[in-house]
């Protein structure tokens, strides 16, 4: 299970870091995360002294009724972790309060983006449209203008001509800049994190699968680079090992003759 991580501390929940339960009953280990919930509704009453209960409900399409999500404050969190009796139960609890602090104290870590509401989306995505139909009308009105110069000027009509040779075609675009490991790792962060809610978990699953899948490829590729050594070392190692054996062989042969002599 993926250890926990600044992406896991959510700060746009009711103005507070807050983690939900379900990644706080992955970490722990729950076989069912959803298990975690019947033990918060144990403890509802002390986990509302430990800084209020904040719930949110989340939509299940096609999935039945809705389902309530709980975002737990860093005590609560802490709490839950100890009536949750599991294996991971320490390691979590440890993780929890350094995450959080890390989070709070804002020095040492980048603050976290902004959420993404799905109202932002709709409206990215209707100016997408917008600017995609204004970009055709264009190029659809030069393109007519080209083909009614060339019947002016009595020549044949070439689609493919045209299209080839497209007026105000946009400038290629610049190279992405160069960037560490470190810096791209953070800045895919940062777009996941912008993500809403329902979208970011899966993207941050994603995320650990690709890196598992990138380390497998490193691994397979340094057990290839074993197997693929020259053929030429590999024979020079066997001639120096049956050199050593010959050699071995010899002296021993020698001993046993001085001793017959003797």
């Amino acid at each position: 299970m993926p250890a926990l991580s600044l992406s896991d501390i959510d700060t746009a929940t009711n103005g507070e870091p807050r983690i939900v339960d379900l990644r706080l009953a992955e970490a722990l280990g729950f076989k069912k995360p959803r298990d975690i919930r019947p033990l918060i509704e144990r403890h509802i009453d002390t986990l509302e002294r430990l800084g209020g209960i904040c719930r949110t409900v989340r939509q299940n399409p096609g999935r039945g009724r809705p389902a309530t999500e709980f975002w737990l404050t860093k005590k609560q969190a802490v709490y839950l972790c100890t009536k949750a009796e599991t294996e991971r139960a320490i390691t979590v609890t440890i993780q929890i309060v350094e995450l959080f602090d890390a989070v709070t104290g804002g020095a040492a870590h980048p603050a976290l983006a902004p959420v993404l509401t799905r109202a932002d989306l709709d409206a990215i995505d209707r100016r997408a449209r917008r600017i995609g139909q204004e970009e055709e009308q264009r190029a659809r009105s030069a393109l007519t203008d080209r083909a009614l110069d060339r019947l002016r000027r009595g020549e044949r009509i070439d689609i493919a001509s045209l299209s080839a040779a497209r007026p105000d075609e946009p400038a290629a675009l610049p190279p992405p800049p160069a960037r560490t490991r470190e810096e791209s790792m953070d800045l895919a962060l940062a777009h996941l994190r912008a993500l809403p809610p329902e979208l970011r978990q899966e993207g941050f699953r994603l995320m650990h699968a690709i890196k598992a899948h990138s380390d497998a490829l490193k691994a397979l590729k340094a057990a290839t680079e074993a197997i693929n050594s020259p053929l030429d070392t590999i024979a020079e190692i066997l001639e120096r090992e049956a050199t050593l054996i010959r050699q071995t062989i010899a002296a021993q042969a020698g001993r046993a003759g001085q001793g017959d002599r003797a």
